[in-house]
């Protein structure tokens, strides 16, 4: 039977408990990962008496944790969405810095050499514009092959950031394992130490800052975890561990594969979101892949317009011209963008052809011409006009499309205007055609085309 003496010292007992749970709690205060802790009393059972129950006072059965999972698991994915968007906004940043620059971007570059093209135009013969015309050519190719090397340059910072986050996810799996293998010991969470727990909690919460998890709590307080959600790829259970990896330099959106190797069975994993890892990987195959392929894409019609309109002028030597720029650009993308004329003389700043209206033409129609197939030569020939027969050449009809159009020696010339009964119009080789600007204008008018 209990007396006042017992229950007093029981009741002393007890209340040293929960203070020292209390100054636990307040010892640990700044302690990271830390959850407050409650001293857990009942009732000892009461003495019967007759017909009564005398009290013999209260007894500590636990010291548990002031947890909640449901918040828990709402603090893991708002530090992982947190996260995310650390890496996502530093190098977006870094692209608009590299590509937005006024005075590194590409349109300085484009400026200068559209403005040199164009000056060139109003007095092709100029040995001093044709050389600015190189200089500002070569200052657009270098300016193209300087962004591509700063995108690859970022390109390869978030490898190592990739690289280094893999690393600290795979590091805080294998300690959440030996955590598990701790609480495996004891049946149920109840009894559990709140320490062990902490630190369980302390290492998930550390890794939802790197990629978002699932996370699936058993009876005895150990976790299942999978990345992404409930039917995302599984990294820790209770007897195993996976390992992630990063395969770079494939042909995925963003240019790398997440691999995970559970107990020996590797695949790619499409779970990985959330956090930092999931931030890096938004950031490549949203923004800096698009940025890549679209300079690349940039580049390649820029070369490949310029090229065309070059190789069909005719150069101050009366040569047919050169590509300007590097055609295995197609193949390197913008980092492979160079120059290839370096002398004043190459540059085809005349057309290939010479077109001719009769003086005595008495309509207004106008004759000119476009594409030229590559290796076409110039036909000497005369294009003539009659009510009766409409456009012929050597004897033979000639029917203009609806936009004016038709295709004659692998040549395409365009009709505008109204002719008149009679009206011819000679073409031929241009020939001594150093003061000719057609080839050096259409360049320069690129500027007003969309290329891209």
């Amino acid at each position: 039977m209990a007396d006042i003496l017992s229950i007093g010292a029981n009741a002393a007992q007890l209340y040293k408990s929960a203070l020292a749970t209390v100054g636990n709690n307040i010892a640990n205060l700044n302690t990271d990962g830390y959850t407050r802790q409650v001293a857990n009393s009942i009732e000892n059972t009461p003495t019967a008496k007759g017909s009564s129950y005398i009290g013999s006072g209260a007894r500590l059965v636990s010291v548990t944790r002031a947890f909640n999972e449901f918040t828990e698991s709402n603090l893991r994915d708002s530090g992982s969405e947190l996260s995310a968007q650390d890496p996502l906004i530093q190098y977006a940043d870094r692209i608009v810095d590299v590509l937005g620059a006024q005075n590194s971007g590409l349109a300085d570059a484009f400026s200068k050499f559209f403005s040199s093209a164009s000056n060139l135009s109003s007095d092709p013969a100029s040995t001093t514009l044709r050389n600015v015309f190189i200089r500002d050519a070569d200052g657009l190719a270098v300016r193209f092959r300087e962004l591509a090397s700063q995108l690859s340059g970022i390109q390869q910072e978030t490898d190592d950031a990739l690289s280094l986050q893999l690393t600290s996810f795979n590091e805080l799996g294998k300690q959440l394992f030996s955590v598990n293998e701790q609480l495996k010991k004891r049946a149920t969470v109840d009894v559990q130490p709140p320490s062990l727990l902490d630190q369980r909690d302390r290492i998930m919460r550390e890794m939802s800052k790197i990629a978002k998890i699932h996370v699936t709590e058993s009876e005895s307080g150990t976790v299942s975890i999978r990345l992404d959600n409930a039917g995302g790829t599984l990294f820790v259970d209770a007897l195993n561990v996976a390992t992630l990896s990063a395969n770079f330099d494939t042909d995925t959106q963003g240019g790398v594969e997440i691999l995970s190797d559970f107990n020996g069975a590797v695949g790619t994993t499409s779970s990985v979101t959330g956090g930092e890892l999931g931030g890096i990987l938004n950031f490549r195959s949203q923004i800096l892949s698009p940025a890549i392929e679209n300079l690349d894409a940039l580049a390649v019609s820029t070369a490949t317009e310029i090229n065309a309109i070059q190789t069909n002028g005719i150069d101050a030597t009366g040569t047919r011209g050169t590509n300007l720029f590097d055609p295995n650009v197609d193949t390197l993308g913008a980092s492979g963008f160079s120059l290839l004329i370096t002398e004043a003389s190459k540059i085809a700043a005349a057309g290939l052809a010479r077109v001719t209206a009769n003086t005595e033409n008495a309509g207004n129609a106008k004759l000119d011409y476009s594409d030229i197939v590559s290796g076409s030569a110039v036909p000497d020939f005369t294009l003539n006009y009659s009510d009766a027969a409409g456009y012929t050449i050597n004897g033979a009809a000639v029917t203009p499309d609806a936009s004016g159009s038709f295709i004659f020696g692998g040549i395409t010339f365009k009709v505008s205007g109204t002719p008149a009964d009679g009206d011819s119009f000679s073409v031929s080789q241009n020939t001594n055609a150093v003061g000719d600007n057609k080839s050096i204008l259409a360049m320069s008018r690129l500027q007003n085309k969309q290329v891209l």
